[in-house]
């Protein structure tokens, strides 16, 4: 079943009254029946939270690991050849 969001008048479906503005289930006979009064409501795919989490942490990382290889580069040095001044 679809949610539908009802406009123009209040409906009375299964014994409730929805009124103007709110979301009810229908069937799709029962949509087509109430066409005038209401307008679907298109489901939304929910992503994970953590999506937004993984890819500002992956950010970090990698923002890290730039740093720490910055960092490597500026002080690596190979034994024997420091310069003794």
């Amino acid at each position: 079943m679809a949610k539908y969001k009802i406009k123009h008048t209040s409906i009375m479906h299964d014994g409730h009254l929805y009124k103007e503005g709110s979301t009810v289930e229908l069937t799709k006979e029962q949509a087509t029946r109430l066409e005038d009064f209401i307008t679907l409501i298109p489901e939304k795919k929910s992503e994970p939270t953590t999506n937004k989490t993984k890819t500002q942490n992956t950010n970090k990382t990698a923002a890290n690991t730039a740093d720490k290889t910055k960092t490597e580069t500026k002080t690596d040095v190979k034994e024997g050849e420091k310069n003794d001044k």
